[in-house]
């Protein structure tokens, strides 16, 4: 409580030493010369003690205006840099699509023999990741049971289910599947049947050959238009390894197929063909 009377005293007095200062100034202060100086002493140290902590408060001032004014541009910075970010993601996504788009059209313009329709796939079973996939177009689109469908790599299955919006296909990966194929290379045209492995869901089998016939690692494989579904001359894989099966009467031909099927986005049905199929006997698979 001392501190703050001296302190009060204290301001009193620069306050009045001001007031005095000021009158004399207008009016007699050349008249008392001793007094102008004493007066002056005395209120020097005060003014500089203003000065000083009217400096350091708009020093501070400053700063923290200084500072407030980089934190926001600092945040807005930080936000054009994510819309950025989320601009590039956006073109390369969209650059990607393009880019799949744009190899199915050059397939429709080397494969005038097809109609095609190009749907996303939209949906695959968790439980069987290689057995089937849910297309965006059906009935609606022209879409019936039974069509083949393709990429611009090759063969990815057919059709098996149709709703008006919605298809399922089956993948030549099921193991349920057949498809009737020939090895593409002339000196060969060895005809069998491909059918998906469920030991190794990625490397469908061409399976009972026999054991001399002229299959080769390395030899393309496509479709032979047998079974009424899948059109003539549809790439479907590479042969990767030959295996002779027990008891050494017939060997199976191990597939790479033409398709990615783990990267799967967009395919293509065929809804016409002037490729001939064959229809095989009723009880067989395709």
């Amino acid at each position: 409580m001392r501190f703050f009377y001296k302190k009060a005293a204290i301001i009193s007095a620069a306050v009045l030493t001001v007031i005095l200062l000021a009158v004399f100034s207008a009016h007699e202060a050349h008249k008392f010369p001793l007094l102008e100086k004493t007066i002056v002493s005395i209120l020097a140290p005060v003014e500089y003690a203003a000065a000083k902590t009217g400096y350091g408060f708009r020093h501070v001032t400053d700063f923290f205006g200084n500072l407030s004014t980089v934190y926001r541009d600092n945040e807005t910075l930080r936000a054009q840099n994510e819309q950025l970010r989320q601009t590039e993601f956006n073109v390369a996504e969209i650059m990607a699509e393009n880019a799949r788009l744009r190899a199915m059209l050059d397939y429709k313009k080397v494969s005038p023999q097809f109609s095609l329709v190009t749907v996303a796939v939209i949906g695959r079973d968790p439980g069987s990741w290689t057995n089937t996939i849910v297309i965006n177009g059906g009935s609606n689109d022209g879409i019936k049971k039974d069509m083949a469908v393709v990429t611009s790599q090759g063969l990815v299955g057919n059709v098996i289910q149709v709703s008006a919006n919605l298809a399922k296909v089956q993948l030549i990966l099921d193991p349920r599947s057949a498809v009737g194929v020939l090895v593409q290379r002339p000196e060969s045209r060895v005809a069998g049947i491909i059918e998906g492995n469920a030991a190794q869901p990625l490397s469908p089998r061409l399976k009972n050959l026999a054991r001399d016939a002229d299959v080769v690692i390395g030899d393309k494989i496509i479709t032979s238009g047998f079974g009424g579904i899948y059109p003539k001359g549809l790439l479907v894989g590479e042969v990767v390894d030959v295996v002779d099966d027990e008891g050494g009467l017939v060997k199976h031909a191990i597939l790479k197929p033409a398709v990615d099927f783990d990267r799967l986005e967009e395919v293509a049905v065929i809804v016409r063909s002037s490729e001939p199929t064959s229809s095989m006997p009723k009880g067989d698979k395709q």
